[in-house]
């Protein structure tokens, strides 16, 4: 009786002569960095690594898949970066991997939030304006929220277009 291969057998005996080039190799090593990164960025960013510890577990997996790794990092950073929000932990991860970077992007992002304190200062003054002339209510006790004008919400959603335009700008400076 002859034998039954398995599905792996078949598979296995029938790709025996492939193998991989020098550049596939190596774009699989890049994309296993690449998300094995991305975990490293997660944990850093849920609290459970701390910067050195970070540091040292992406410096382990550089050299266990031997690839030039500083370029990934901040792309994988820039793009966590976020203008609305705390940029703390991204900051001082780029100030130690890119310092280049991190000035020039901790005014890009001081900027925004001057911008956007305006906008909100603006919108809040003419909501008082609209209240008072439309509807006749003024005094300490109104609180106008800025965040519900629809002309507020599209000047805000503009200024973080454009920072985030600005800050892609600057990780392509930064990579050439």
């Amino acid at each position: 009786m002859g034998e039954i291969k398995s599905t792996l057998d078949l598979v296995m005996e029938r790709t025996r002569h492939l193998s991989l080039t020098d550049e596939e190799k190596k774009c699989q090593r890049t994309a296993n960095y690449a998300k094995r990164l991305q975990g490293l960025l997660q944990q850093y960013a849920d609290g459970a690594l701390c910067l050195e510890d970070l540091h040292n577990r992406a410096a382990v997996l550089q050299a266990e898949l031997q690839i030039e790794a500083r370029p990934m990092v901040v792309d994988g950073v820039m793009r966590r970066i976020d203008p609305d929000g705390d940029n703390t932990l991204w900051l001082a991860l780029l100030d130690e991997v890119a310092p280049d970077i991190g000035k020039p992007l901790l005014s890009i992002l001081e900027g925004h939030r001057l911008k956007q304190a305006e906008i909100l200062a603006a919108g809040k003054l003419d909501q008082f304006d609209r209240l008072a002339s439309r509807h006749g209510i003024s005094g300490s006790a109104v609180l106008p929220n800025p965040q519900q004008d629809p002309t507020c919400r599209q000047h805000l959603s503009d200024l973080k277009q454009a920072t985030q335009t600005r800050i892609t700008a600057l990780l392509r400076q930064a990579a050439a």
